[in-house]
């Protein structure tokens, strides 16, 4: 309870002192650098990313974080400008350097992958763990992974399911299905079918189609839970929905076991889940652009 406390609070304090060194940089550029930065802000949210490259130059090179982050994000994605990801390091580094998290993140994913700098695990995880200590529910993700694949550092179960926890507790849905992974396998925890289901239920709840596919694939296999083919199938078509393709078979295959009553009762059982997860939906959540991994 103790370390957690500790932790909490490095974690405020290392925001707050990464939202005043902001605070200071802002102050210190010049008022048509920034409305540079908001002309080009608002050209990117239109989708006008060559007008938004051309914008953020001149905020970037005098030292605006947000403004070097979108530029090296538009060297990253060739939003505006061809697609240089030795660039992309380049401007990523000098706004993560001044504590912005979404900059550290995807810097430490191009170290991690070695993608436009050489493959440095170590790099990898310092940029992501100062992204996880402000916030950032991808990057706890992140090392999550690292720590459960063993890149760079010993596999260790336990560590990845710490990450995990933390990204959970930031918002990252992909995290608590990969917990639900852990207890179905016994991976630094006692296998444990339940425990599993609930966190792969969370998820599901909440809009993660791979989780409601497993979700389904448990009610339609009667694992951890009685067989329900009714809510199996409700299950699978939310995560057909969400764009899980596999998803697919696994509907049409409990659809052909299904009586005429069932599949009566599967449309409402459908719409009740819907309404379930619209409700998780309008909530505020964190909002992502990088696909994430799953195990």
């Amino acid at each position: 309870m103790g370390g957690r406390l500790i932790q909490s609070t490095r974690n405020t304090v290392s925001r707050a002192a990464g939202a005043l060194l902001l605070a200071v940089i802002t102050g210190l550029l010049s008022p048509s650098a920034l409305a540079d930065f908001e002309s080009g802000l608002a050209a990117f949210k239109a989708g006008d990313h060559g007008n938004a490259f051309a914008e953020f130059q001149e905020p970037a090179a005098a030292g605006h974080p947000n403004s070097q982050f979108y530029t090296g994000l538009a060297y990253q994605k060739g939003w505006g400008v061809i697609a240089k990801l030795e660039r992309a390091v380049v401007w990523y580094k000098r706004a993560a350097e001044q504590g912005h998290a979404k900059a550290q993140h995807n810097l430490g994913l191009l170290y991690l992958h070695g993608r436009g700098t050489q493959q440095d695990v170590d790099r990898a995880r310092t940029w992501l763990t100062r992204a996880a200590r402000q916030g950032d529910g991808r990057s706890a993700h992140a090392l999550g992974l690292i720590h459960y694949r063993g890149q760079g550092v010993p596999r260790d179960f336990e560590k990845a399911r710490e990450w995990w926890l933390s990204g959970v507790e930031r918002g990252e849905l992909h995290s608590a299905y990969n917990l639900g992974i852990l207890h179905r396998r016994g991976q630094g925890v006692s296998m444990d079918i339940p425990q599993s289901l609930k966190w792969w239920r969370y998820a599901a709840e909440r809009g993660l189609p791979v989780a409601q596919n497993a979700l389904g694939a448990a009610y339609m296999n009667a694992e951890g839970v009685p067989l329900d083919l009714v809510e199996a199938w409700a299950w699978f078509i939310l995560a057909v929905e969400g764009g899980l393709k596999i998803a697919i078979s696994n509907s049409e295959l409990v659809k052909s076991r299904m009586t005429e009553s069932q599949v009566t009762e599967s449309a409402i059982r459908l719409e009740n889940l819907r309404d379930r997860t619209k409700q998780w939906k309008a909530r505020p959540k964190n909002k992502t652009n990088v696909k994430r991994s799953r195990l």
